[in-house]
């Protein structure tokens, strides 16, 4: 999980300890859509008393966790609940000291992709509030980490693992230029992603994620952001 050569670009997981710093939540929350493409289906019988559930995936230290709990709420009109989840204890451990929110903000640290940490603090946060599944997952600015890290199959099955819990699935992927990007920083400092070469998706990632998620999963898509000043929009598929 260290930075490596005490270079704060230069990680591998994207567990950046400035994040924030260079990728402003405020102005993430402004690309969110309003109510309508948030709303649980029509035939839901909840009240609305009842929580709309949230996991956020890849939370960093949680300043954008709180805002969008709160602009959820501002939104819905009913108590929002949300569950971060990073694979980097330290910003876990930032994210639980700067909680504003103890009662509806709730972290963890896991590696999504390791069932053994992530299964079942997941399906015990989901039965303490009697639900199967949520309303909401989102997963920004991470697909490419996962990719990276795990190859194409690592990244379809967390794809697919993820849209299997929720009815709306909200994903901003990186660009290709991201890749190279973070292969070179991370190159700087004599290291190198092991599977970089040997991906598949490639200059057109973007579209073969929506692909995937459209033909593969059976996902409609309902939104899309304008892009961030990064070049990465945010998709909605339900």
């Amino acid at each position: 999980m260290e930075r490596r050569n005490n270079n704060p670009g230069a990680v591998q997981y994207g567990n950046f300890m400035n994040y924030y710093q260079f990728n402003s939540a405020i102005e993430r929350v402004k690309l969110l859509p309003s109510k309508d493409i948030w709303q649980p289906k029509q035939n839901d019988t909840r009240t609305e008393n009842e929580p709309y559930l949230v996991l956020d995936v890849g939370c960093n230290c949680g300043v954008f966790t709180q805002l969008l709990q709160k602009f959820l709420e501002e939104q819905l009109q009913r108590p929002v609940h949300v569950l971060g989840v990073d694979i980097d204890e330290r910003l876990i451990e930032r994210a639980k000291a700067e909680n504003t929110c103890l009662d509806k903000i709730s972290y963890f640290t896991a590696d999504v992709l390791n069932e053994e940490q992530f299964d079942s603090p997941v399906q015990t946060y989901l039965e303490q509030h009697h639900r199967q599944k949520f309303d909401a997952i989102c997963c920004y600015s991470i697909t490419m980490w996962i990719h990276l890290n795990h190859h194409d199959n690592g990244l379809q099955f967390f794809l697919h693992k993820l849209s299997q819990m929720a009815e709306l699935f909200v994903v901003e992927p990186q660009p290709w230029k991201c890749y190279q990007t973070a292969e070179r920083r991370l190159k700087k400092t004599g290291e190198v992603f092991p599977l970089f070469l040997e991906l598949k998706w490639r200059s057109d990632v973007e579209q073969q994620i929506q692909k995937y998620l459209e033909q593969e999963l059976c996902r409609q898509s309902v939104y899309e952001s304008t892009p961030t000043k990064w070049q990465r929009r945010i998709c909605f598929f339900r």
